[in-house]
C-alpha cells in the first residue's frame, strides 16, 4: 500500500476514484494536505453529511411531502457539494451491494434514512453495516424479511425466505466457495457451492420475529429499526453452514448469531473486497490486488476484523493503481496495463462533469432531478430494478471483452439507445445556463467563452478543470482542430463552447476512469 501520493496525476486520478470527481483546486488542496494522504483519510473520515434530515427541510420549506423528489434533492446537495466526498463516495458504493429500492421499498423517507445507514456505517466494522442494514424497516419491506413468521401449517405461515437466500449471495459470502485471492474452490473441475438451500432454510427460521416499529402516530415506521416480536420467532435448534444455533434463543440472539456467522465467514472478506474495489477503481483488479484487500478486512493490523476505515484505504492506495496493473487476458496470474481502469457508471460521470463545472441549482431551497437519472441514465441512487443492482459483477459485453474472461460490469447498463440518451441529457446540462427555471441547473461558461479565441489557452483551461491534467494527446488535438475548424467557420463563442464540452463527455478519455 502506497503512502504518499505527490504526483498530481496520481492525485487527480486518486481523486476521481474516492469522490464523485474532483472540484477545482482539490488536487492541489491533496498534495498540500496537512498530514499528505493520511491527514486527508483522518479529514474524511471525520466528516458528515445526513440526508433524511436535509430532505425533511426541503420538504417543509416547499410545502410537499417527504417523497422521492425531496430524497434526490438531497442526495444531489450531498453528492455535488458536500465535503464528506469519501463518505458519501462509499455510501453510493454500498448501496449497490446492499441493494434497497423504491421499486418495492418504502417511499421517499424510508429511503433516505435508509441511505443514512449506508452514510453512517461507511466507515464502521462490516458487522455493524450487515446489523443495521438487516434491520432496517426498509430492507424488511424490500426483500419481506419483516413479518416472517414460524412456521405454522395450520396457518398456512411458513419463514420467508427471501432476505435469507439474498443476505448469504449478495451481501456477505457470495454463491461459490473462494480463496483469498478471488478464485473459486474447484471439486472435481467443478466450483464449490458456499450453502445449501438447507442453509437458506435453516436461516430463514433464524431471521424470523421482526416487525416494523411504530411511529408516535400508531403507524409503521419507515425509519426506526424492525423490533422482534416473540411469538413470531421460531425457537427451535437450527443448523446454518454447518453452526448449530440451540433452542430457545430469542429472536435478537439467533440474529447476532447469524450476523457473526456471515461475518467470520471466510468468504466475505474476499467477497465484498472484490465488489467494493469494482465500484471504487477497476473492474478487474489482479489477484494480489483483491487479495491484499482481503488481508486487511480479515486484520487490519490491530487485530480487528471487517474495520471498513482500512479495507477503503487498502483499496484507494493499493500498489497497482499507481503502477496501472490490472489482471491479465483469460484471468491470467500476470497483469496487463491494457486492462486498466473501468468505465463510468452514468451517474459517475454525470457528478464529474457537474463537480467540474461548478453546477449550481436554480432553486435556492432545493435541487430539482433535472438529469432524470433513472428515466435518462438507467441509474440512480436507491432505484434498481431488482436486489441484483443495476448490473451484474461478472458482466461481460460480448466480444473481446468476454472473449478474454475479463468484466466490465458498467455495459450491462450501457446500450446504443441508454448512450444517447445520457448523451442528451448532458448536452441539456451543458445548455442549462440558458434557463432562469427554478428546476434546471446552471453554470458559469464565462472562463471558457472568454478563451475560445485563444485554442491554446482554452486547451490547457479545459485539461486543468475537467480532467485535472490528465487528458490524452488524441483528444487534445481532435478537440483543438475542431475549435479552429468552428473559429474559421465565423461560429459564435457560445455554439464553439458547447460543441467541445459535447464532445468532451462523449469521449473515452471522459467516460471511462483509470
Amino acid at each position: 500500500m502506497v503512502t504518499t501520493i505527490n504526483d498530481p496525476e496520481q492525485a487527480a486520478k486518486f481523486l476521481y476514484r474516492a469522490t464523485f470527481g474532483p472540484k477545482h483546486g482539490d488536487v492541489e488542496k491533496l498534495l498540500d494536505f496537512d498530514g499528505g494522504i493520511e491527514g486527508w483519510f483522518e479529514d474524511q473520515f471525520a466528516r458528515q453529511n445526513m440526508h433524511l434530515n436535509l430532505a425533511r427541510k426541503v420538504a417543509e420549506e416547499t410545502g410537499e411531502p417527504l417523497n422521492e423528489s425531496a430524497r434526490m434533492s438531497a442526495w444531489w446537495q450531498r453528492t455535488l457539494a458536500g465535503g464528506d466526498q469519501l463518505r458519501q463516495r462509499v455510501a453510493f458504493a454500498l448501496s449497490q451491494i446492499f441493494v434497497v429500492s423504491n421499486n418495492g421499498g418504502p417511499g421517499g423517507e424510508g429511503l433516505a434514512s435508509y441511505y443514512d445507514v449506508l452514510v453512517r456505517q461507511a466507515f464502521g466494522r462490516f458487522d455493524e453495516i450487515l446489523k443495521a442494514v438487516t434491520l432496517h424497516p426498509a430492507m424488511g419491506q424490500f426483500l419481506t424479511l419483516a413479518g416472517s413468521r414460524v412456521k405454522n401449517e395450520q396457518n398456512n405461515t411458513f419463514p420467508d425466505e427471501n432476505y435469507a437466500r439474498e443476505v448469504m449471495q449478495l451481501f456477505s459470502i457470495g454463491l461459490w466457495e473462494l480463496k483469498i485471492n478471488g478464485q473459486p474452490e474447484l471439486a472435481g473441475g467443478k466450483r464449490k457451492p458456499a450453502y445449501t438451500q438447507e442453509d437458506v432454510e435453516a436461516l430463514a427460521c433464524v431471521l424470523t420475529g421482526w416487525r416494523k416499529d411504530k411511529d408516535s402516530d400508531g403507524k409503521d415506521s419507515n425509519t426506526k429499526p424492525m423490533v422482534n416480536q416473540r411469538d413470531w420467532h421460531d425457537f427451535g435448534p437450527k443448523t446454518v453452514l454447518g453452526v448449530d444455533f440451540p433452542a430457545g434463543q430469542s429472536a435478537e440472539e439467533d440474529l447476532n448469531m447469524a450476523i457473526d456467522l456471515l461475518y467470520h465467514h471466510p468468504n466475505t472478506p474476499v467477497f465484498i473486497s472484490r465488489l467494493l474495489i469494482q465500484r471504487l477503481t477497476i473492474s478487474n483488479p489482479r489477484r494480489n490486488y483483491i487479495e491484499r484487500v482481503a488481508k486487511v478486512f480479515i486484520d487490519d493490523g490491530q487485530g480487528v476484523r471487517g474495520n471498513m476505515k482500512a479495507v477503503i484505504k487498502a483499496i484507494l492506495l493499493d500498489e497497482d493503481l499507481i503502477a496501472g496493473l490490472a489482471m491479465a487476458d483469460y484471468q491470467d496470474y500476470g497483469s496487463s496495463t491494457r486492462n486498466f481502469g473501468k468505465v463510468k457508471e452514468p451517474v459517475i460521470a454525470m457528478t464529474n462533469l457537474c463537480r467540474a463545472l461548478n453546477v449550481k441549482s436554480n432553486d435556492p431551497r432545493r435541487w430539482w432531478d433535472f438529469p432524470g437519472l433513472q428515466s435518462n441514465f438507467g441509474q440512480a441512487p436507491l432505484q434498481a430494478p431488482s436486489v441484483f443492482n443495476f448490473y451484474e459483477p461478472d458482466y461481460a459485453p460480448k466480444g473481446e471483452v468476454a472473449n478474454k474472461e475479463l468484466t466490465a460490469p458498467e455495459f450491462n447498463i450501457h446500450s446504443m439507445d441508454s448512450m444517447r440518451r445520457i448523451s442528451n441529457k448532458m448536452w441539456d446540462l451543458i445548455l442549462s445556463h440558458r434557463y432562469t427555471n427554478e428546476r434546471h441547473w446552471t453554470w458559469d461558461r464565462s472562463p471558457l467563452e472568454n478563451r475560445v479565441d485563444k485554442p491554446d489557452e482554452y486547451m490547457a483551461w479545459i485539461n486543468e478543470r475537467i480532467f485535472f491534467g490528465l487528458m490524452s494527446d488524441e483528444l487534445h488535438h481532435y478537440l483543438k482542430d475542431l475549435l479552429i475548424d468552428m473559429t474559421d467557420k465565423n461560429i459564435g463563442d457560445d455554439r464553439r463552447t458547447f460543441a467541445t464540452l459535447f464532445a468532451i463527455q462523449c469521449s473515452p478519455d471522459f467516460r471511462c476512469q483509470e
